[in-house]
């Protein structure tokens, strides 16, 4: 019966679809999986639902949804009869913005002002422009010409008189023009902040495309519910980062595992749960299928050289019978199968693992393009510490922490930032898969434990039967921890490695070193205490021809 009901009801969504209930629902999105390529959303509604068939539309959903990953599922007395996928292309909207009156007033009181002050500023400038004309006049006027004195000074008093006069009159335009100058620009600024925010607020924006998911169900009486969609979108991606910090030589190391969230999804997620996933979604789950391989004869392609007698056209014996030996090889090629393409040995693998972290805080990621830094783990890992000096190279020591731990931490390659006693030190690459168990990290000098290698002795002697040379060698470290407290400490040197036979080199002593004889190194590792002094010596001969001076 229950089957029966279904089928009817399939039916009737096929076949009258367009009698259907049409409820737009307001969908938020809960959770979110981003993979290293892509994201999982997982949006949540609660709905009332009429009897009947009814088409439920969720809509502005994310610009780059992969329309085939789309998967539902609800909670209710109501039955999901079908899911499909919707874009709604934006219509051109020819209905003028409605603007209230006392904003319209506003705005035209202000176009007023600026408009009179404009008025202003014009009539300024003709007087300008007339007091101007009269001053130039007036000093192009220079020929005073009288008998009388007193005329004279009378025409010198109106000339000064009268081009102080214009002379203050320009000033005081000057004055009034850069005032209205000021308020001019300060209205025009005014008013083009106020047209820029009523076109935000009152002046219809362009439409964009309407992504939507319609799902449509089919209720036997009026019930409530909950919908839950998944899909996946393109446009969004994580990235590692990781802080390593040491605070003392004898603390454990803090790693800080953090991750770089990047989307443009076209959606916001607000106060979502995030989990972070290692796979990618996107690659191909196809199995590789290993082909057939061939083993054959190679076959020489170069053709017979002509006799220059032949011109071409007589073959000679030996010839005939190389073309008999080719033809009878081409029987049988005959026999074998055809040759496979190069694509045919192209394959797609499949990463079949998958580690996911779980970010227990919600977070807010826009759709910004912009990178936003989530924080994932923080573990203490232990860590042994040694000073490296190479003496040879350099008179400073160098602290490096052996850290071991790595591989129950999943961790994926990336850079880290290395951090000593509250200082940045440096960059490193973490890569779990080149790394092994444990990572050996340079914290950086310490001048504290200094060192100091000298030649100490040097004997060169000449056999007097042969023609061979012996030479001995000895060189003194001296070493001294500075710090009070004690130290692990491991010193390197080497001796030279021959490369003829007719050159012997022999380590006659070295105090206790691990000496590789193929490389003629030299290592002493030991416990150095606070403020001690140690001294280490090793000597060792090279026997040459004497005649043969050494590189």
């Amino acid at each position: 019966m229950k089957n029966l009901f279904v089928l009817l009801c399939l039916l009737i969504g096929s076949n009258h679809s367009f009698g259907n209930h049409k409820k737009v629902v307001q969908s938020t999105v809960k959770n979110v999986t981003v993979f290293l390529n892509g994201a999982q959303v997982f949006r949540h509604s609660k709905m009332n639902i009429k009897k009947g068939i009814t088409d439920l539309v969720f809509d502005s959903l994310s610009t780059t949804m992969n329309t085939n990953s789309i998967q539902v599922k609800g909670k209710g007395n109501f039955i999901i009869l079908d899911t499909k996928y919707r874009l709604i292309q934006p219509k051109g909207s020819t209905i003028s913005p409605k603007i209230p009156a006392i904003i319209s007033q506003q705005v035209q009181l202000l176009q007023d002002s600026i408009d009179l002050l404009s008025f202003d500023l014009e009539e300024l400038q003709f007087r300008k422009e007339v007091l101007a004309l009269e001053k130039k006049i007036l000093i192009g006027n220079k020929s005073i010409q009288s008998d009388s004195l007193q005329l004279l000074k009378d025409a010198l008093f109106f000339f000064r008189e009268k081009y102080n006069n214009i002379n203050t009159s320009l000033i005081q335009l000057k004055k009034k023009e850069y005032l209205l100058n000021k308020l001019k620009i300060a209205l025009d600024d005014r008013f083009a902040k106020m047209k820029a925010n009523h076109a935000r607020v009152y002046v219809v924006q362009p439409s964009k495309p309407n992504h939507q998911i319609i799902v449509t169900i089919s209720a036997a009486e009026a019930t409530t519910g909950t919908m839950e969609l998944n899909y996946l979108v393109s446009g969004a991606s994580w990235s590692p980062k990781y802080d390593i910090r040491a605070t003392g030589i004898n603390e454990p190391i803090a790693l800080t595992y953090s991750a770089n969230i990047y989307q443009n999804s076209g959606e916001d997620w607000e106060n979502v749960h995030l989990k972070l996933a290692t796979n990618n979604p996107n690659k191909s789950k196809t199995k590789p299928v290993l082909p057939v391989w061939y083993l054959n004869y190679y076959r020489a392609t170069n053709p017979p050289k002509r006799s220059k007698y032949s011109n071409g056209i007589q073959k000679s014996k030996a010839s005939t019978s190389k073309m008999e030996a080719f033809s009878n090889y081409d029987k049988l090629e005959e026999k074998l199968a055809p040759a496979q393409t190069s694509a045919y040995y192209a394959t797609i693998n499949d990463n079949l693992t998958s580690i996911a972290f779980d970010i227990s805080i919600p977070y807010s990621i826009p759709s910004d393009g912009q990178n936003h830094l989530v924080s994932v783990k923080s573990e203490k890992l232990k860590a042994q510490y040694q000073y490296y000096m190479v003496p040879k190279l350099d008179k400073d020591a160098f602290l490096v922490a052996n850290i071991s731990g790595f591989e129950e931490l999943s961790l994926l390659p990336a850079k880290a930032n290395v951090y000593f006693e509250g200082t940045f030190i440096g960059e490193t690459m973490l890569n779990p898969d080149v790394m092994g168990d444990s990572l050996a990290l340079t914290l950086g000098r310490d001048e504290r434990i200094s060192i100091r290698r000298k030649l100490t002795k040097e004997v060169k002697k000449d056999k007097l039967l042969n023609d061979d040379r012996t030479e001995l060698f000895t060189y003194q470290l001296l070493l001294k921890n500075n710090r009070v407290n004690d130290i692990d400490i491991i010193i390197e040197d080497h001796i030279p490695v021959p490369q003829f036979e007719t050159i012997k080199v022999d380590l006659l002593s070295s105090d206790d070193a691990s000496y590789k004889k193929e490389t003629g190194m030299l290592s002493w590792s030991f416990p150095l205490f606070g403020q001690q002094i140690k001294t280490i010596e090793y000597t060792y001969t090279v026997k040459h021809k004497k005649d043969k001076p050494l590189i």
